[in-house]
């Protein structure tokens, strides 16, 4: 049948057809069963030796990049260290085991350095005011000038001039620890209100009362103090006047003067604006906050109280010389005195008539009482030297000074009172003296070297820039 033969021919052409594809599927099949796989022969010993070098080139490079990395971070740890806390607590001085720390001198010298500088600027805006073609201000100007090139000079050298004031001070604070000195709140509050009264031109009332004190005993002393009468010189001339009887309507008047004005006491109030603005100001300008201004007051009334306590220990009479003396100005003149005294005439009469200081002369060349030390910084050592050694009654050899040449007669010699300006003066010296020594004692050393100092525009300004840090001129 057609359909039948249709159909044999389409199922032979199916049949072909998938015969056909199976048939390479077969062969695939086939040749896939055939085939054997390759055996995995791994990585040559090259390869793995270099894949060896790779994994130990990157484990080295991780552990050094983790040693640089721990170094840059301990390099910034070091140096934060160094600035936040080695370099501050690093010692300009040791005294006595205590060290005076850096930051501690730092704060002290932006302190000083801006008080000098309010100093220069007040005498600068002075002079500025004062006109210097008006005749009358030439002396007023020559004194700003003056006091204004001291304060100049004292701030070029306040740097290390801050390091010995608080060696002395820390010197000072173990003294007083040792001889029982103590200083309160009071004392520190009474000496920061003084400074800031003095500031204004006021005072405080404790130191309203002291000046007080003062003039009500000098007032009693004047009054009970009677005065040596002097000879009446013989007048080489008369002169004759006429006095006129004025009756008291024709008298003339003249004003009485007006007393002297007294010094404001500072308020409360004023106390408290003026502190608080100078605090602020030293917050501000000079990175000094209100607690390390109390302790520099302290610390400077610690010095004074300790200064008190030396004094304390000198007595009122000590050793003296009552010395004359002809001075000449030539040694064949002084040549000539020393025969005289040596031929016997009498120290005062030779003085009178040979001794080239004339002042004195008139006075037999007598000087007077001088205890320890006043003949040096009268004439010099050698004076004083000469003059403790000798007997009462004895004379030197002729003696260089930049006076001429001394002849000094000791008169007496013993214990005497010191006056006031004599007693002033040996406290003074007591307590330089223990100073000096604490100074050099070998507990003190010194650690300070101009880099420790806060940078100073002042000294930039003064070495170079016009119009800044230049000494006070008109």
């Amino acid at each position: 049948m057609p359909w039948q033969r249709i159909h044999r021919v389409s199922g032979l052409v199916g049949k072909g057809l998938d015969s056909g594809h199976c048939k390479c599927d077969s062969e695939k099949v086939v040749m896939a069963k055939h085939t054997k796989p390759k055996p995995d022969k791994g990585m040559t010993k090259k390869q793995i030796a270099i894949s060896h070098r790779q994994r130990e080139y990157n484990r080295k490079l991780l552990m050094w990049l983790g040693v640089v990395a721990v170094l840059v971070v301990a390099v910034a740890a070091a140096g934060v260290y160094d600035i936040l806390i080695a370099r501050p607590a690093r010692p300009v001085a040791i005294v006595n085991g205590v060290s005076i720390r850096a930051d501690q001198y730092r704060k002290r010298v932006l302190f000083e350095r801006y008080e000098l500088d309010r100093i220069l600027q007040n005498i600068q805006s002075q002079l500025a005011v004062t006109d210097p073609a008006d005749p009358n201000n030439e002396f007023l100007i020559q004194y700003y000038q003056q006091i204004g090139n001291q304060f100049y000079q004292q701030r070029l050298g306040i740097d290390r001039q801050v390091l010995d004031t608080m060696v002395e001070e820390e010197l000072g604070r173990q003294k007083a620890a040792e001889v029982g000195l103590t200083t309160g709140d009071e004392e520190i509050n009474e000496a920061i209100r003084a400074r800031l009264a003095s500031r204004l031109g006021y005072v405080t009332q404790a130191q309203a009362t002291s000046i007080a004190g003062t003039v009500v005993a000098a007032t009693a002393t004047s009054q009970t103090f009677t005065p040596t009468p002097m000879p009446t010189s013989t007048p080489s001339l008369t002169v004759a006047v006429t006095i006129t009887d004025t009756s008291a309507d024709e008298a003339e008047e003249f004003p009485t003067p007006a007393p002297t004005a007294t010094r404001h006491i500072i308020t409360d109030d004023e106390f408290s604006q003026e502190y608080a603005a100078y605090s602020e100001n030293l917050t501000d300008e000079a990175e000094v906050r209100e607690a390390d201004y109390r302790a520099f007051v302290e610390a400077r009334l610690v010095v004074e109280s300790v200064s008190d306590y030396f004094a304390e220990q000198v007595p009122g009479e000590a050793e003296q010389v009552n010395v004359s003396h002809i001075r000449a100005e030539t040694e064949g003149n002084a040549a000539g005195v020393l025969r005289r005294l040596d031929d016997g005439e009498d120290f005062s009469l030779v003085a009178t008539q040979a001794s080239s200081n004339t002042f004195t002369a008139q006075k037999g060349g007598e000087l007077g009482w001088f205890a320890e030390g006043e003949l040096t910084a009268r004439f010099n050592q050698d004076v004083e030297d000469s003059a403790f050694s000798l007997a009462p009654g004895s004379y030197s050899r002729p003696i260089s000074t930049t006076l001429g040449l001394q002849i000094i007669r000791v008169n007496e010699r013993g214990l005497q009172l010191l006056n006031d300006s004599q007693l002033r003066t040996q406290q003074q010296v007591a307590y330089s003296d223990w100073l000096t020594e604490a100074r050099s004692s070998v507990g003190v050393v010194i650690l300070w070297e101009p880099e420790m100092a806060p940078s100073d525009p002042f000294l930039e300004e003064a070495s170079g820039s016009p119009g800044g840090g230049v000494p006070i001129q008109q």
